[in-house]
């Protein structure tokens, strides 16, 4: 039987955000969410858990995804593929669908994408 919860407009505002990508109801996304939690809370030591709490407290889901087609999202995929063991891409100036393949820091070759 359900029981109604207080939520926030924001969690509710994310879970209706995803809950129409993954076809699940608002209440679904939200269970699901806390089905997730319950399984994982056991394996964090308690100042990991802490440190997740924190920082999902710092950034909303909808303002992340809001910001991912900006330059500032666009710079924080970049750093983080370049933390990323080799090999890497980079798209070739003035040759749409062509990308350089680098194998490491010096080894560098074109390929085409098709």
């Amino acid at each position: 039987m359900g029981q109604p919860v207080k939520l926030s407009g924001e969690l509710v505002s994310d879970a209706r955000n995803i809950a129409e990508v993954s076809q699940r109801s608002i209440a679904g996304q939200i269970e699901y969410w806390a089905s997730i939690g319950k399984s994982l809370e056991p394996l964090l030591r308690g100042d990991r858990a802490l440190a997740l709490c924190q920082a999902g407290a710092t950034r909303p889901l909808s303002e992340l995804i809001a910001e991912v087609d900006s330059e500032v999202g666009r710079k924080r995929v970049h750093d983080y593929l370049e933390q990323l063991p080799y090999p890497h891409y980079k798209p070739v100036d003035g040759r749409p669908g062509i990308l350089c393949l680098l194998r490491d820091s010096l080894c560098r070759q074109r390929i085409a994408i098709h």
